[in-house]
């Protein structure tokens, strides 16, 4: 435990995911005011380039209740893609295409065919692109030829750990979020680490070492993320990329991330969570308190004289408790056949998903100091993105 301790208070102190919060954050806001007249602003992007904004991009704007003035266009979807694009105007639309490499074969498909049906459409004025300023950059060498600005995404930062960079925190500030409050909830568990002295007194570390001997020996390979909260469904799709494709680079030890909501999915799975497999590790995560309430039930309801038994029990209480009811019943049934940890938010809000995400960030990287991967690389992906290009140019041409 020492050695990894040691190491990732290394990482902490060398790594750009780490120092880039201690970065100016004024070329963002001067990047974000360049849409000001813009209605709506599409991010084109796929992955880690668009899965940390799109999670705090929707938390900002469900909270405000407001429809979300950023959209995210991920996947090569004809239908999702030609609807979405329907309902825009190009005058009142900006655009933001992130691709680190350039190469992202989803991500150029879907700017080529927005450049295909908005060729007069002003790039130059509203539109930017963030990508590495390398020499082979597909997507560079494109947005150069439509004089759009061209905005370097970090070398040293991989898209599922660049929510804290420009890639997630543009998004995010031009639907509204605090990201300075966001970096400070980081910032926040990063000293709660390098403060102290001892693994043994590290609540993180201690996390992180319950979570490899889960692991370890493969009968467990599974961490069922279950989220109390309809807004943070997109973080669990985060999450889920985040434990894939950082830790899954060894035979003998692999983590499966499965997402769920409660209370929707344990009519779905708890069946199974409680009497399958005892394959799988949870994670429980709530919030206390919302900004946003609802009545609490009077009794007075409809016209029956007699209230029935069920309705009876709901009389006095209003939904999130009986959210936060369901949750601890859960948790309660899931320690009695598996491992289980429980994270209770104080709000769901920017400081607080800050720290969280920066808490899972430094347990995958402990966990892969631990089962001696590479978490930053993702091999077998690479080889599939070459096959799917060979066979690409063997379709025939409609």
């Amino acid at each position: 435990m020492n050695n990894v301790f040691d190491n990732l208070k290394k990482q902490i102190y060398e790594l750009r995911i780490f120092s880039v919060l201690n970065d100016d954050d004024g070329f963002i806001t001067e990047i974000a005011n360049r849409f000001s007249e813009c209605e709506k602003i599409v991010v084109i992007g796929t992955g880690g380039s668009s899965l940390g904004g799109k999670c705090l991009v929707n938390i900002a704007s469900a909270l405000r209740r407001e429809n979300p003035r950023v959209m995210f266009l991920e996947n090569i979807d004809v239908i999702t893609f030609m609807n979405s694009l329907s309902r825009l105007n190009p005058d009142r639309t900006g655009f933001i295409v992130i691709s680190k490499s350039g190469h992202t074969t989803e991500t150029l498909m879907l700017f080529l065919t927005l450049i295909e049906l908005w060729p007069n459409f002003d790039y130059r004025r509203r539109a930017i692109s963030i990508t590495e300023l390398s020499e082979n950059n597909d997507l560079r060498i494109l947005s150069e030829s439509l004089k759009m600005e061209i905005v370097e995404h970090d070398r040293e930062i991989g898209g599922r750990f660049s929510v804290f960079s420009v890639v997630g925190l543009l998004p995010a500030l031009l639907e509204g979020w605090n990201i300075n409050e966001f970096k400070r909830g980081a910032t926040e568990v990063i000293r709660s680490i390098i403060e102290i002295d001892s693994p043994e007194s590290c609540s993180l570390m201690c996390e992180i070492r319950d979570m490899f001997n889960v692991f370890a020996d493969g009968r467990v390979d599974q961490h069922v993320l279950m989220m109390y909260s309809d807004l943070l469904e997109d973080y669990g799709k985060w999450f889920a990329q985040l434990v894939g494709e950082s830790l899954g680079k060894r035979g003998d030890f692999g983590i499966t991330p499965v997402r769920a909501v409660g209370t929707v999915d344990q009519h779905s799975q708890l069946q199974l969570y409680l009497a399958g497999p005892a394959n799988k590790m949870f994670t429980v995560i709530g919030v206390k308190e919302t900004p946003i309430g609802a009545p609490r039930i009077s009794g007075e309801t409809g016209m029956m004289n007699d209230i029935p038994p069920t309705i009876a029990k709901l009389v006095g209480h209003e939904i999130h408790e009986l959210m936060r009811s369901h949750m601890r019943a859960t948790v309660e049934a899931l320690r009695e056949i598996g491992f289980v940890r429980v994270t209770e938010l104080d709000r769901l809000d920017e400081r607080s998903m800050g720290g969280l995400m920066m808490t899972n960030i430094l347990e995958i990287l402990g966990l892969a100091v631990l089962a001696k991967v590479n978490p930053f690389d993702q091999p077998a992906v690479e080889r599939a993105k070459s096959r799917a290009i060979r066979l690409l140019s063997k379709l025939p041409e409609s």
